[in-house]
């Protein structure tokens, strides 16, 4: 980038359509951009106003577009908005309004047009070219703003100003890093009154979450999700900062719906609100479905959000003088445990306490999660108690086996099983693993079933996914590995030599399969307004996909053989 140019023009021209102007023409275009400040709540353009004459780009803060009072989407630094209305001449059919306080610049009609037609019907949004299937390292836009500690804010916040940055990377010594965003300068310096002199480690958030350069910005936006946060350092496997991404270099053709519903359950004040953004999941789901967002992937952001809501309704139903500060600890479990939910999935938690809960509060918590849609299955029991029904109920089996923490503090370690209780959890892992039996084939528009009988529907989660799951279940444990997906059990289990590599690769390609098919047919049940199942019409499938699911029994069949020889 030319160092004469303006900040603006610097700024414009990281950015699509921008970054195909020379230096010259970005100059020209920085001329006839104006600043703009717009306080939180402020509305920019209105639903019902005249002819949109200008294009915005974000600078800083961010934007909620609103329609019907329902949030559409989220745009942030860089995003630009009004071009569609302001190409047409028509009204712009929605409300953009300020979720922050917000910096925007204004291209007049007379600039932005030329680059909108030579951009030709072009979405003028960031992460354009698959950076999902990318290195992150590849995907940083955004120069890197260094600091010390003891700098002040003010210097800082100078400096990132001056370079076009959303963020400062505070180096703390010993490859420790915090971090300084623009969030924080609004919510934790002018909102609370801190002096611009003061120094930034007062202000930063530490520890920062890294991730290393090789790493594909698909993955880490999933993580960035599940975390709640927005840029995060990438750092070497030596550990040398290379840069900061954000969650804006991240987004592929992908929806942004799901991070503004992260957002949005973060904000929600009471019960109500919060299941009034629960409601939009379902279309949510559809919108990242019909944009080709592989199965795995839309159930890791199902399961995110249905984390992020659980752990509100607890933080909401959370009565502060009566519960203890610690030794409270809700755990998700089943599918939601290893993110793998779909639309027609039963959220499991269960709760693993030192001292007993404050009466009514599990019954509130419960209320709350039934209230966003959620057919919770919770269940309270200290850890001594969970070690004692570990082989004596599945859900017992599940808190041991297959559980991920998501609220409260632990006074006491976890349940873990060891000793002679080990070997009768592996036990009773390995009797559901052998008896989940897959379905033999199918016989002309029915479904043989392992029994001989026949079927008019096939259940793809009872005929592929859980027999998959339960094999990963045991092989996993069976080797230490109580976490992660299914995938990654599969995975851990052929490293520690339970499962062939031959087995592993087979299970791990079928349970793909049956997953696509599974959440295929509920987006198509959501989008036509029907309540989503796992019952599938076997007229309804193709003979190629019925042949592959022929291969996904046979080798879950030869798997259970294997093992129980």
């Amino acid at each position: 980038m030319d160092p004469g140019l303006s900040e603006i023009a610097r700024f414009l021209g990281l950015r699509a359509p921008f970054d195909t102007l020379a230096p010259e023409e970005l100059g020209e275009v920085a001329q006839g951009t104006e600043i703009e400040f717009y306080p939180s709540g402020a509305v920019i353009l209105s639903e019902d106003g005249g002819p949109v004459t200008f294009l915005r780009v974000i600078h800083s803060g961010a934007v909620d577009i609103v329609h019907d009072d329902q949030l559409l989407d989220l745009l942030g630094p860089g995003d630009t908005f009004g071009h569609a209305a302001m190409m047409s001449g028509l009204p712009p059919g929605f409300e953009a309004r300020a979720a922050e306080d917000t910096l925007c610049y204004r291209l007049p009609t007379g600039v932005a047009r030329p680059l909108l037609e030579r951009a030709r019907s072009r979405e003028l949004a960031v992460g354009v070219g698959e950076p999902g299937h990318q290195p992150v390292a590849k995907l940083i836009r955004s120069p890197t703003v260094r600091c010390a500690p003891d700098e002040s804010i003010g210097d800082a916040a100078r400096r990132m100003t001056e370079a076009g940055a959303d963020a400062a990377i505070v180096e703390l010594g010993g490859g420790n890093l915090g971090i300084l965003t623009d969030r924080d300068l609004r919510t934790r310096v002018i909102a609370a009154g801190i002096p611009a002199s003061a120094p930034v480690e007062t202000v930063m958030t530490v520890p920062v979450f890294t991730v290393v350069p090789g790493r594909l910005g698909g993955d880490v936006l999933f993580e960035m999700l599940e975390r709640g946060i927005r840029h995060a350092p990438v750092v070497s496997e030596r550990g040398q900062l290379v840069g900061v991404v954000e969650d804006a270099d991240l987004f592929a053709v992908h929806p942004r719906s799901w991070f503004a519903a992260r957002r949005s359950i973060a904000r929600a004040k009471d019960a109500d609100s919060l299941a009034a953004v629960a409601r939009a999941l379902p279309e949510i789901v559809v919108d990242l479905h019909s944009s080709n967002l592989r199965a795995l992937d839309l159930a890791r952001v199902l399961s995110a959000l249905v984390d992020a809501l659980t752990i509100r309704v607890l933080e909401l139903a959370r009565p502060v003088d009566q519960l203890p500060a610690d030794g409270l600890v809700w755990v998700a479990l089943g599918s939601q445990a290893r993110r793998e939910l779909t639309p027609a999935s039963i959220q499991r938690g269960a709760l693993i306490y030192s001292d007993a809960p404050p009466p009514g509060w599990l019954e509130a918590v419960t209320a709350g999660l039934k209230g966003c849609g959620l057919t919770a299955e919770v269940t309270a029991r200290s850890g001594a108690e969970w070690i004692e029904t570990s082989d004596q109920d599945e859900l017992g089996l599940t808190v041991l086996v297959e559980r991920r923490p998501l609220w409260g503090t632990p006074r006491d370690p976890l349940p873990v099983v060891e000793g002679p209780a080990r070997t009768r959890v592996l036990a009773a892992l390995s009797r559901r693993a052998l008896a989940a039996h897959p379905p033999t084939g199918f016989d002309g528009d029915s479904v043989l079933e392992h029994d001989g009988t026949r079927s008019n529907w096939l259940d793809i989660r009872g005929a592929a996914v859980i027999p998959i799951v339960e094999l990963a279940r045991w092989a996993g444990a069976a080797v230490g590995a109580t976490e992660g997906s299914t995938p990654e059990r599969l995975a851990a289990a052929e490293q520690g030599g339970v499962l062939s590599a031959a087995d592993a690769r087979t299970l791990t390609d079928a349970f793909g399969l049956a997953l696509e098919l599974r959440i295929e047919h509920q987006t198509e049940q959501l989008a036509a307004g029907a309540v989503p199942d796992d019952w599938l019409d076997p007229r309804a499938l193709s003979p190629l996909t019925r042949d592959h699911l022929r291969d996904v029994f046979r080798a879950v069949a030869g798997v259970q053989r294997t093992l129980s020889e």
